[in-house]
Formats: C-alpha cells, sequence, structure tokens
C-alpha cells in the first residue's frame, strides 16, 4: 500500500514512510505517516487524494483475499486534476482486476487520450444515450463514439 500511495497519490509523492492498519475490527484505524516521522491526518487530505486513497486500499484490500471478483467502480475521476487522472489510468486501472466495470462519462476518461491510454485492456465499451423525446434511453456499442479497436 505505501509503495502505491508513493507512486499515486502525487500530493505525497515519495513521502510516505509507512502506512500502519490496527488489527482490531471494533476500533479499525489506517495511520499514514511521512518521512520525516510526523503523522499525515487522513481528514485533512483534499477530495481528490481521498479518492486516490481509498483506491488504493480497495485495489489492497481486493489482492488480500482468496477470492477474484469483478470490481465496479461509478464515477471515479470527477475529483481529479489531469495527472492524477493519469495515474490512475497508467499505474491503476490496468492492474485492478481481471475484471473491471467503470461507469463513466467524457469528463472524467476523454474520447481522446485518456481512452487511448486504456483502450489496450478494454473488451467491450457501451454508451447510454438518453433520448428526451420518448423518454427513453438506448445503448450502442462504443464509447462516446469511439469504436473499439481490435
Amino acid at each position: 500500500m505505501k509503495d502505491a500511495l508513493n507512486k499515486m497519490l502525487l500530493s505525497y509523492e515519495n513521502q510516505i514512510d509507512r502506512v500502519e492498519l490496527s488489527d482490531s475490527m471494533t476500533d479499525f484505524g489506517i495511520s499514514l505517516y511521512h518521512v520525516h516521522g510526523n503523522p499525515i491526518a487522513l481528514g485533512q487530505l483534499n477530495a481528490a487524494s481521498k479518492q486516490i486513497f481509498i483506491q488504493v486500499l480497495l485495489k489492497v484490500l481486493r489482492n488480500l483475499g482468496d477470492y477474484n471478483p469483478p470490481v465496479m467502480i461509478d464515477t471515479v475521476m470527477g475529483v481529479l486534476d489531469k495527472n492524477s487522472r493519469d495515474v490512475l489510468l497508467e499505474e491503476y486501472f490496468p492492474s485492478l482486476a481481471e475484471q473491471t466495470i467503470l461507469l463513466c462519462t467524457t469528463s472524467e476518461i476523454t474520447t481522446g487520450d485518456d481512452y487511448q491510454k486504456l483502450e489496450a485492456y478494454v473488451s467491450r465499451t457501451y454508451t447510454l444515450h438518453r433520448d428526451v423525446e420518448n423518454q427513453s434511453s438506448y445503448v450502442t456499442e462504443d464509447y462516446f463514439g469511439n469504436k473499439l479497436n481490435s
């Protein structure tokens, strides 16, 4: 977890010395420590850093289990800046799980550069289209107009 946070948590890149998880399930806690020894308060991380922290924790917990369930993530990138999104797209999602389902918008994963970073790892894409006039939705097999390259 420490290595992943040092790589992905850009506001503390290479500054995390250790991560401690309590053994007690009744009083569970997680503590981060800076390389200079002082604690890093999780409550004081900004929204983007908290999102990255939770994503790293999800992957660590998933990897500790004996079961390999699919992972579904909804609107994961909304609060992240471009650099943080790039790290998730390049380092996190490609190795998260055997099956990862991302529910997103084009403001989270753009149809250009962002989509190209993930495309090699994608087996299917779908876009939901809202038909306001008929008050219904329909699905196409693309990512907002981008057909998946085979």
